[in-house]
Order: structure tokens, then C-alpha cells, then sequence
């Protein structure tokens, strides 16, 4: 059987807890590159892409609640992914929690299961 599953990477990112609002940067987890964001006071995990043409969002700031990449100024909600005007594909978003020993950061898999056993 195919299922979807997340698979959990703890963050050791003191920038986690000092960010402030309207804030970013980027980090590594899962060997792909994150961008963190806080806005609203909660703190936002999306993929450190722009969905349009592949370049990073070094540079990019929030505006009215949403991510503005600095290339095209094209706004993503960091909460869904979706592009704000439908003018671009949406951006990958990860579920990120504070857990008492810290922080963890949630990426998406696929694996097949076999006798109740995941083969990846």
C-alpha cells in the first residue's frame, strides 16, 4: 500500500527562538534549503525556492502577512503555500513545531507498505 508520511528533523537553530517579526533565513534540514519566517508571531517553514524560477529567497521580506519573493515580487502565504494572486505555482510549505527539547521540522514522503512493514 502507498502512503504519505512525514518524517520529522529536530532543528539545533538557536535562530529559531530570537526571530523576530517580518523576519527570515534560511536553514538546512532534510538536505534541502528552508526558509523560516515569522509574521502574525508565528513562525513559518516553506521551501527556500521560488517556485517560478527555481532561485532562492535570499532577500525577500513579508508584506501584509505574506512572503514576497525578491525576483518578481510574486506573494505566497507561508501558511498554505499558495500563490497570492494565482500568478505563480505555489511554494512547498513543512510543518514546524516546538517540542520541550526543541525544534522539529516535518518534510513529506511517500513509501509503500508491505505487511505493515514501510520498505523506505
Amino acid at each position: 500500500m502507498i502512503e504519505e508520511r512525514i518524517r520529522w528533523y529536530r532543528l539545533n537553530d538557536p535562530r529559531l527562538d530570537r526571530l523576530g517579526e517580518g523576519a527570515s533565513f534560511r536553514l538546512q534540514a532534510g538536505g534541502r534549503s528552508v526558509r523560516v519566517l515569522r509574521t502574525g508571531g508565528v513562525l513559518y517553514a516553506m521551501a527556500d525556492r521560488c517556485p517560478h524560477q527555481g532561485k532562492g529567497f535570499e532577500g525577500g521580506h513579508v508584506e501584509e502577512g505574506y512572503w514576497v519573493c525578491p525576483w518578481h515580487r510574486f506573494a505566497f502565504d507561508p501558511a498554505t503555500g499558495r500563490s497570492r494572486h494565482g500568478s505563480c505555482a505555489n511554494v512547498e510549505v513543512f510543518p514546524l513545531e516546538h517540542h520541550p527539547d526543541g525544534w522539529r521540522l516535518g518534510m513529506a514522503y511517500t513509501t509503500i507498505t508491505f505487511f505493515g512493514r514501510a520498505l523506505w
